[in-house]
């Protein structure tokens, strides 16, 4: 307190529009970075070859089994989870909590409006992947390619949603996200998705595999197969659920200097 100023220096008022819109524009300006779209580059020209090794010689069905067990059910969940996880820790990095937590923004809210805008840019990002995998299926011949393109965007952007969620949470609890994912990919994905039981039914990608498996498996019992109302639901839940826990380990812990745990 000052003594020509008796009274102290007002605060800012909490202004949640204002909040997701400075949060837009500084996760919006990394696609314009050239590094950003050089890194794009290089994926695409890996997933092209990805995809010459994987499908090389095959027909629609071969392809289709590619596209929707390789690319939307492993390759992008777990490049959407790196990508979140990676964002949770730049974060967390002491230069920008700084900056953050000077600001009069709820930290539940900062976590929601990153993990909106980060989802919106990563969304743009796949769809030029996308884009790419189309085109090879078309290289395919695969009958009413525009149906079954819109059903393995679908698949694409549960799966995006989903694990970008729980990149969050891996992010923020520690700098060793990657191992608590690999944790988790061997015991749910890998482990309890291949049980053939309901219990199955825990493992997201298994839920997008299966409702996707139509596409290309003939023999497939449709009456085995998750329909597509329960698998966003499951997507959704699992999405909320990462999500409300990252904003309380978020909110909970003590972010003063280099958080690098």
């Amino acid at each position: 307190m000052n003594a020509n100023f008796p009274f102290p220096a007002a605060r800012v008022a909490p202004n949640l529009a204002h909040a997701w819109g400075g949060i837009w524009r500084l996760t919006f300006r990394r696609l314009l970075l050239p590094s950003h779209w050089l890194t794009l580059g290089i994926g695409i020209a890996v997933l092209t070859l990805m995809f010459i090794g994987g499908v090389h010689g095959g027909g629609p069905e071969r392809f289709l089994e590619w596209a929707s067990s390789f690319y939307v059910a492993f390759l992008v969940p777990a490049l959407a989870f790196m990508g979140a996880g990676g964002v949770m820790r730049d974060e967390m990095k002491s230069g920008n909590v700084d900056y953050v937590l000077t600001r009069p923004v709820p930290r539940p809210a900062f976590v929601g409006f990153k993990f909106l805008a980060h989802l919106i840019c990563t969304q743009i990002d796949f769809l030029v992947a996308f884009g790419l995998v189309m085109a090879f299926g078309i290289t395919r011949h695969v009958p009413d390619l525009p149906a079954t393109a819109l059903k393995l965007l679908g698949g694409q952007m549960l799966m995006i949603t989903g694990f970008s969620a729980f990149g969050f949470l891996c992010g923020t609890i520690t700098s060793r996200y990657v191992v608590i994912g690999l944790a988790y990919a061997g015991i749910i994905e890998v482990g309890i998705g291949q049980i053939p039981t309901q219990i199955s039914r825990l493992s997201m990608t298994h839920q997008v595999r299966g409702v996707l498996s139509p596409l290309w498996d003939r023999n497939v019992e449709l009456a085995t197969v998750p329909g597509w109302p329960m698998t966003i639901a499951m997507l959704i839940l699992f999405s909320v659920v990462m999500l409300g826990a990252a904003a309380g380990v978020f909110t909970r812990r003590e972010l003063s200097g280099p958080a690098d745990s």
